[in-house]
């Protein structure tokens, strides 16, 4: 036995007429029709469930060019780097008061987490405290010059 032939409900051409999300309504688009009497199909689909729209479809999209040949997506932009551990901790070390004063005992002038994590920008040659984590000489810089110092003078070896 053979699987039944599947035939779309509509096929044809749309235009996005606008999108919109909103906290209640959702994530939805409007679509223009090239002809009206494309609203046919639809119109009998509400009226089988009691005058209300719900229906679920699969759609299959390709946008199309004045010479009707599919236009090729611009490439996803890349997610923005997010910082982990190191990140987190330089950034917390940056917006404490006694971190600025173990910069200034290193003869690192400091009085601002600005001025900190500028410092650590520079040491570390970095743009970001986000790429200690993804950098690994930046990474072993910062053990080396901030994290293990730190930690010592904290501990009194000053």
């Amino acid at each position: 036995m053979s699987a039944p032939e599947i035939v779309p409900t509509f096929h044809g051409e749309v235009q996005l007429a606008s999108w919109s999300e909103t906290h209640n309504g959702g994530a939805k688009i409007v679509l223009w029709l090239a002809d009206p009497s494309d609203l046919d199909v639809f119109r009998t689909l509400t009226l089988r469930k009691g005058n209300t729209a719900g229906q679920r479809f699969m759609v299959a999209m390709v946008e199309i060019d004045d010479d009707e040949q599919p236009v090729q997506p611009p490439p996803a932009k890349p997610e923005p780097e997010k910082g982990g551990a190191l990140a987190n901790l330089a950034g917390m070390w940056c917006d404490a008061q006694e971190f600025w004063l173990f910069l200034r005992a290193q003869r690192c002038p400091c009085g601002s987490a600005k001025e900190a994590a500028e410092i650590i920008y520079h040491v570390c040659k970095v743009k970001s405290r986000a790429e200690l984590d993804h950098n690994e000489e930046a990474a072993r810089i910062f053990q080396e010059k901030f994290r293990g110092p730190f930690m010592r003078w904290k501990q009194g070896a000053r």
